[in-house]
C-alpha cells in the first residue's frame, strides 16, 4: 500500500501543517541547528540574485523572512552574504555583488602610502589604491572597489617595496646595503609592473576589530600587532595601565585617518607578561579566536550526563565486551575515541571456501549517543568545529567530563561504539563490512612508543629507512612478551594486515608524505627547554591503516545509500601547479613525468620514491605538499587524491570533529532504517553545505594556531643564542633574500638579501635560485651554514646573516 499522507486529504494536510509549526516552535526554542546559517544565507542569495541591479529593500527581505519563518535568522544571513563579499547594502537596497561592475578583495596597506587590492582565488595583488582613495578602509579590511577608467598611475608601481633591512614593506632601516640583487625578466619574477587604480566603494567587513599585540618599552604609546604581517598603527591612549612588555587585546576605534592605517584603542584587556608561563597560549588562541572556556549551558548539559552507560544506553547494542580490545595512542593522551579488535581466520573458519585472512573491527566512541542534534553540547561543538592541541594543553571540542570521561574508551570499563567489521583476505583485498551500534571494554591501553618496542620498530613500516616485509626479509619476533596471550597475537595479526594494507594502498598510487615535525620538550613550568624530532613507529602506521580502511568502508556504504552525510575530499591538483612543481624540481635533477591528461597520484609517488633517503627527501615532500590543493570537507564524495581513494570520509574521531558527528548521525540513520523524507533532506543538504564550509575554516584556523604557538616556542629557545652559526636547508628563494630552515628546529630564518656582502646576486625565479657575478649560487634545496643574526620573538622572526 502506498502512502499519500498530507497529499489531497484535508485533514491530513492540516496534520501536517501542525507538525511543521510544532517543528518550527521547537526550533526557535533551541535556538538553532548546525548549518541553519547555510540555508538562510542561500536563499537570500537567490533572491538578491533574482532582483537584478535594483535590489530589495530592508523592507521587502523582512516580509519575505516572516513569511518563510526565518525573520529571526534574517539579519545573521545578510551580514555573513556581506562578509562573503556577495551582497552590498547600498542607497538602502540590498543588491548582489554579481551585478555591479564593483570588485571585491583586501586591503594592504603600504610603507609609503597607499595600499592594495589582494583578490583572486590566490589573493594576488590586483589593483593599487591610492592613500586619497581609501576613504575609511584600512589595512585588512575586506572592500568593494571601483577600478578607475584611463590611464594608471606611476604610483601604482610600487608593488610591496623591500626596505633596507631586505624584509618586504616594511620601510625604514639604517645603512646601505653592501649586498645588491636585480631580478632577471620574465614571468613570475616579482618585478614592479604597474596596477591599475581603483578607489574604495564600501567597507564591507573590518578585518579587526579588536587586535592582539605587545607593548614595547621603546615605543610605550603603540601596540605592536602580534601578527608580523599588520600594517596597522595602533596608537594606546596616555592614560592607558603601565603594562609595558606586556600582551593585551585593544578594542579598535573609528577613527581611522584616510590611507594612514592608524587607528586608537578603546579599551585595552592585559593578556600578561610573555615571562608569565601560559600566557603564549592565551595569546594564540585570542588571537584565533579560538574560544577556551566552555559557556555554563554546555558544561551543565555535560555534568548531566551519567558517569558510565547505563542499562537502557546498553540496551539492544551489539555485546562485544568479551571481544579482546585495545587503544594505541600517544603517551600524553587523554581522550581515546578509537579502538581496535582483530583477530587471523584460518582456511575455512568462516565458511566453506574462506582461505583465511583477517577480521578488523574499528570502535568509534558514540559521542553521537549523548550529543543530539541541535541542543547546547552539539552547537557549542559546531561552533568550535575542532579541538586545538598544543605542546602544555589541549583545546578540546567537548566539556571534559564527555571529551576525557564517558565518551572516552579507557581500559576496563563500558563504553558505547560504533564498530564497522572489515573482512579481509589473506592478501589484505576488502571482501566484506558490516556496522553495528555496540558496546565495548577495552582490554589496555597501549601507547605507540609500547607497540613500538614490542613489535622491534626499528625497520617495520613507518620507521625511518623502513622497508616493505618479504619473503627473503621475514619480520622479526615480538622482543617483549604482552603478558597477555590473546593481546600478544593481537598485535602480531595487525602488525602483518598493516603490512598488506599498506602494500595494497602503495600499489594503487597512494602518497605517503613522512615529513619530519618538532615536538618542545617542556620543564614543570611550561618553559621549552629543548626540541626532540617526532617519530612515527608502526604503532602510528598500524592505526593510521585501519583508520583509514574504517573511513573508506563507512563512506561507500553511505554513498551506495545515498544517505547524506560529510566527505574529505581532496580534489585532483591544477595542471598549472604540476608545471610550476616541475619548475621546482627540474634544477635538482628531479623528473616529473606528467601524462597528456590524467594527473595521476603515482606521478608524484615516483617522486617522492627517487630521493627516499636522500638529504633532499623532506624538502622534495614539501614541495609536493604546497602544489597540492588543501583536503577539504563537502557533502559530495569527490574522492581523496593522495589517498587514491574513490571514497573517503571522516569516521574514526568524533570527539575532536564535529565532522565524524555527522558522518556517525547518518550511519545510525541509515542502521534504524529512519530516513529522511524528500523535504526534510533537501533541507539537510543545504545545511551541510555550511557545516562543510564552517568545518573546513575551523580546522584550517586551529592549525595556524598550533603552528604559530609551536614556532613562536621555538624562536623564544633560541632568542639566547644569537650569534651562533647553525645548519640549514635554502626552503625558498626571493628577491629580498633567501629562507634558510635551521636543522633540528623546524623553523625558518631570512637570510636578507643586504647579508650577502660576497657578491652582487641576480634573482632567476624560473630557475629559484641567486647567481652572483663570481660563479656562487644560491638555490633551492641547498646545504648552508649561516648565523643566527638576531631574534625578534614577539614578532616570531629570525634574522640570519653569513658566518664570519
Amino acid at each position: 500500500m502506498s502512502n499519500n499522507s498530507g497529499r489531497g486529504d484535508p485533514g491530513a494536510k492540516k496534520a501536517v501543517n501542525g507538525a511543521e509549526s510544532k517543528a518550527k516552535s521547537k526550533r526557535r526554542k533551541a535556538g538553532r541547528l548546525a548549518g541553519d546559517e547555510g540555508v538562510v544565507r542561500a536563499e537570500v542569495e537567490l533572491l538578491l540574485d533574482a532582483a537584478g541591479r535594483k535590489g530589495l529593500s530592508r523592507a521587502d527581505l523582512d516580509a519575505w523572512a516572516a513569511e518563510r519563518g526565518v525573520a529571526d535568522r534574517l539579519a545573521d544571513a545578510l551580514a555573513r552574504l556581506t562578509a562573503a563579499a556577495v551582497a552590498v547594502l547600498w542607497n538602502r537596497r540590498w543588491i548582489s555583488v554579481r551585478h555591479t561592475d564593483w570588485i571585491a578583495g583586501k586591503v594592504r596597506a603600504q610603507a609609503r602610502g597607499g595600499a592594495l587590492l589582494l583578490s583572486g582565488a590566490a589573493g594576488e595583488a590586483s589593483y593599487f589604491i591610492p592613500a586619497a582613495k581609501l576613504e575609511a578602509a584600512r589595512d585588512g579590511d575586506l572592500v568593494l572597489v571601483r577600478p578607475s577608467r584611463g590611464a594608471r598611475s606611476a604610483r601604482s608601481a610600487r608593488s610591496a617595496p623591500s626596505d633596507r633591512s631586505g624584509r618586504p614593506g616594511r620601510g625604514g632601516g639604517g645603512g646601505r646595503p653592501r649586498g645588491r640583487t636585480r631580478a632577471s625578466s620574465g614571468p613570475g619574477t616579482g618585478g614592479r609592473g604597474r596596477l591599475p587604480e581603483a578607489s574604495v566603494v564600501k567597507v564591507l567587513a573590518r578585518g579587526a576589530k579588536e587586535i592582539v599585540g605587545f607593548i614595547d618599552s621603546k615605543r610605550p604609546r603603540e601596540l605592536v600587532p602580534f601578527d608580523s604581517r599588520s600594517r596597522l598603527k595602533v596608537t594606546l591612549d596616555e592614560s592607558r595601565p603601565d603594562l609595558d612588555g606586556h600582551f593585551a587585546v585593544a578594542s579598535l576605534e573609528e577613527n581611522v585617518r584616510s590611507g594612514s592605517g592608524r587607528v586608537s584603542a578603546a579599551q585595552l584587556e592585559d593578556l600578561g607578561s610573555i615571562d608569565q608561563p601560559g600566557t603564549d597560549v592565551v595569546v594564540v588562541l585570542r588571537h584565533f579566536e579560538i574560544p577556551e572556556a566552555f559557556s555554563a549551558g554546555s558544561l551543565a548539559a555535560a555534568a548531566g550526563r551519567p558517569a558510565e552507560p547505563r542499562a537502557e544506553d546498553i540496551s539492544g547494542r551489539n555485546d562485544l565486551r568479551a571481544m579482546a580490545t585495545i587503544t594505541i595512542d600517544g603517551e600524553s593522551a587523554r581522550d581515546f575515541d578509537d579502538a581496535i579488535s582483530i583477530t587471523r581466520r584460518r582456511a575455512g573458519e568462516r565458511r566453506a571456501g574462506d582461505d583465511g585472512g583477517f577480521d578488523l573491527a574499528v570502535h568509534i566512541a558514540d559521542v553521537a549517543h549523548y550529543v543530539p542534534e541541535g541542543g547546547v553540547l552539539d552547537l557549542e561543538a559546531y561552533d568550535r568545529g575542532t579541538s586545538v592541541y598544543f605542546p602544555d594543553r589541549a583545546i578540546p571540542m567537548l566539556p571534559e567530563a564527555l571529551s576525557n570521561g564517558l565518551c572516552s574508551l579507557k581500559p576496563g570499563v563500558d563504553r558505547l561504539a560504533m564498530t564497522a567489521f572489515l573482512e579481509f583476505s589473506p592478501s589484505g583485498e576488502l571482501l566484506g563490512r558490516e556496522f553495528c551500534e555496540s558496546v565495548i571494554r577495552s582490554d589496555r591501553r597501549f601507547t605507540y612508543d609500547e607497540v613500538s618496542r614490542i613489535l622491534d620498530g626499528p625497520g617495520e613500516p613507518g620507521a625511518k629507512n623502513a622497508r616493505p616485509a618479504s619473503p627473503a626479509r621475514p619480520a622479526r619476533p615480538l622482543r617483549d612478551s604482552v603478558g597477555d596471550p590473546k593481546l600478544h597475537e593481537l598485535l602480531l595479526a595487525a602488525r602483518d594486515l598493516m603490512r598488506l594494507l599498506l602494500r595494497r594502498r602503495t600499489e594503487r598510487g597512494s602518497i605517503d608524505f613522512d615529513l619530519p615535525e618538532g615536538d618542545v620538550i617542556l620543564d614543570t613550568e611550561g618553559v621549552t627547554i629543548g626540541i626532540k624530532p617526532g617519530e612515527r613507529n608502526i604503532a602510528h602506521r598500524m592505526i593510521e591503516e585501519f583508520m583509514i580502511a574504517a573511513n573508506e568502508a563507512v563512506a561507500a556504504e553511505l554513498v551506495g545509500a545515498e544517505e547524506p552525510a560529510l566527505y574529505r575530499i581532496h580534489t585532483e591538483p591544477d595542471r598549472a601547479r604540476f608545471e610550476e612543481l616541475r619548475s621546482f624540481l627540474e634544477p635538482l635533477g628531479i623528473p616529473l613525468e606528467l601524462g597528456p591528461e590524467e594527473l595521476h597520484p603515482s606521478h608524484l609517488q615516483e617522486v617522492l620514491r627517487r630521493v627516499e633517503g636522500h638529504p633532499e627527501e623532506t624538502f622534495v615532500a614539501t614541495l609536493i605538499l604546497r602544489a597540492m590543493k588543501r583536503a577539504v570537507y563537502d557533502p559530495e564524495c569527490k574522492g581523496h587524491y593522495a589517498l587514491a581513494s574513490r571514497t573517503y570520509t571522516h569516521f574514526t574521531s568524533p570527539i575532536r570533529r564535529y565532522p565524524d558527528l555527522i558522518v556517525h548521525r547518518a550511519l545510525k540513520r541509515l542502521l534504524s532504517g529512519k530516513r529522511l523524507s524528500a523535504d526534510a533532506e533537501a533541507v539537510y543538504r543545504a545545511r551541510l553545505e555550511a557545516i562543510a564550509e564552517h568545518a573546513s575554516t575551523t580546522e584550517r584556523r586551529a592549525e595556524r594556531a598550533e603552528r604559530t604557538l609551536l614556532q613562536w616556542k621555538v624562536i623564544r629557545l633560541l632568542a639566547p643564542r644569537e650569534g651562533e652559526v647553525f645548519s640549514g636547508r635554502v626552503t625558498g628563494v626571493q628577491t629580498f633574500g633567501i629562507f634558510v630552515e635551521l636543522d633540528g628546529y623546524y623553523v625558518d630564518g631570512l637570510l636578507p638579501i643586504a647579508a650577502l656582502t660576497d657578491d652582487y646576486y641576480t634573482f632567476e625565479a624560473e630557475q629559484h635560485r641567486l647567481v652572483g657575478r663570481k660563479g656562487r649560487i644560491l638555490r633551492l634545496a641547498d646545504r648552508l651554514d649561516v648565523k643566527l643574526a638576531s631574534v625578534e620573538p614577539m614578532r616570531r622572526l629570525l634574522t640570519l646573516g653569513l658566518p664570519d
